[in-house]
């Protein structure tokens, strides 16, 4: 049995933050419950770049090729990016803080001339939650060396050495993670002890399981009623099924069959959180697709007064919670589901989502981490759950000081940004009358 939980997120150098940190409130003694965490902060001051971090984690764990140049992820004027996770982790072995570390640049591809990110470093270590325990390292590897514990892989076995080589070249030149490989995972085992190799399979299994990100890439294709896709988080199955909301989707047999049973699951709680909404899908006929394969033609249809009616007459916010509402009652059952949502709060009704967050904090057992500018949740969510972008790159991020029991965050959020009154400034102002006079001057433009 393995319990994870994130504890801490570092990022330097990372998209428009330069320092920044995020640390969660959660301890060994409460890794059974929820943690529901709120990011707050003007337009452009790193909530999304806390997003993108964690996106480049889910590509880590699961060995998908990190991005290119064009999404310019390190700073300008910087050549490196670094990132850290810290984690919490329980097992039948015992209590251990995980940490990953990960220094990311920039390479071309001698294959296909793309400059895409690449982990230069990576460093995976452990310590025991017992006083005075030091970290120590699982596996790290740089541009020249790569140690397995204290080992240069010099000094293994011939074969498992070549093999590692062999691996760590392939990495760089297709550009994913070395320390997740699962080739090179498969020869770390032969270097690890028994507790070693749990702690490793806890984060590659049981964490990245249940590990999803939503981006603003997500909202975009829901908003603009072209795409939903739609997150899914049921047994054994996990994952994105993106449904053509502009006309009726193909889907391979088996995606099929997955989206049954997530209607099911989602319907459940869809039809308290939207009272009387269900959503099902109507099968046409089956055919072949392009692949060989057998696919389905279907529709999504929502009923909520006994007429069915296309999934995209729906608005765009009751598309965003059916499109998520899989992720979050992983939240709320499963204590290894951490969900990352940019923008949670797009398109939905802010007594309605104070509602959803105040259930799972309550009540979830996971990890639910967003970024949202409605400001309904500083009302529901406690303080020490709530944190805020500044106007400074090299502490991007902080909670806010001087909150007393019955204080409303709400108000001493509003009256710090427009007052002060924080360790950081956390508002970059803007002046109405320069804003007046520019759209002034622009319309002037306009009118010839």
């Amino acid at each position: 049995m393995c319990e994870i939980k994130i504890k801490n997120v570092v990022l330097r150098n990372f998209k428009n933050v330069e320092n920044g940190t995020i640390n969660i409130n959660v301890d060994f003694e409460t890794m059974t419950e929820g943690n529901v965490i709120g990011v707050y902060g003007q337009n452009g001051s790193g909530k999304t770049a806390l997003v993108e971090a964690f996106k480049i984690l889910s590509y880590l764990l699961r060995k998908r090729q990190l991005p290119t140049f064009d999404n310019h992820l390190i700073m300008d004027d910087k050549d490196v990016a670094e990132l850290e996770f810290e984690f919490l982790l329980s097992n039948d072995f015992g209590e251990f803080y995980i940490r990953y570390r990960t220094s990311l640049g920039y390479k071309e591809n001698d294959k296909s001339d793309e400059i895409r990110l690449v982990p230069i470093k990576e460093e995976l270590e452990y310590r025991e939650n017992e006083h005075r325990k030091q970290y120590k390292r699982l596996i790290s590897k740089t541009e020249k060396d790569i140690y397995i514990r204290n080992v240069n892989i010099k000094d293994i076995n011939e074969d498992d050495r070549v093999d590692l080589r062999v691996r760590y070249n392939m990495t760089l030149l297709d550009s994913y993670s070395f320390i997740f490989d699962k080739g090179a995972i498969e020869i770390f085992k032969n270097n690890f002890n028994e507790i070693e190799n749990s702690i490793v399979k806890c984060i590659v299994n049981d964490f990245t399981n249940d590990f999803h990100v939503i981006d603003s890439v997500h909202n975009g294709l829901v908003l603009g009623n072209l795409v939903m896709p739609l997150s899914i988080s049921i047994q054994n199955q996990r994952g994105q099924i993106p449904y053509l909301l502009t006309d009726v989707s193909v889907l391979p047999l088996k995606a099929y069959e997955t989206i049954e049973k997530t209607i099911e699951q989602i319907n459940i709680v869809l039809t308290t959180i939207i009272p009387g909404l269900k959503i099902e899908s109507k099968k046409l006929h089956t055919e072949t697709m392009e692949n060989g394969e057998k696919g389905v033609r279907v529709e999504f249809l929502t009923n909520k007064t006994n007429v069915p009616l296309p999934i995209r007459c729906e608005s765009a916010g009751a598309l965003k919670i059916i499109s998520i509402l899989s992720t979050l009652i992983a939240v709320f059952n499963n204590q290894n589901a951490c969900v990352v949502v940019d923008e949670l709060d797009s398109g939905v009704f802010e007594f309605l989502l104070g509602e959803i967050l105040e259930v799972i904090s309550d009540n979830g057992r996971g990890q639910l981490i967003f970024t949202s500018h409605n400001l309904r949740v500083l009302e529901v969510l406690n303080n020490k759950n709530l944190w805020f972008t500044t106007t400074n790159e090299n502490n991007r991020y902080i909670q806010l000081k001087g909150i007393k029991n019955l204080s409303n965050v709400r108000d001493v959020y509003l009256r710090s940004v427009q007052l002060g009154g924080q360790n950081e400034s956390l508002y970059e102002r803007t002046k109405a009358f320069k804003m007046k006079k520019a759209f002034r001057k622009a319309g002037d433009n306009y009118n010839g």
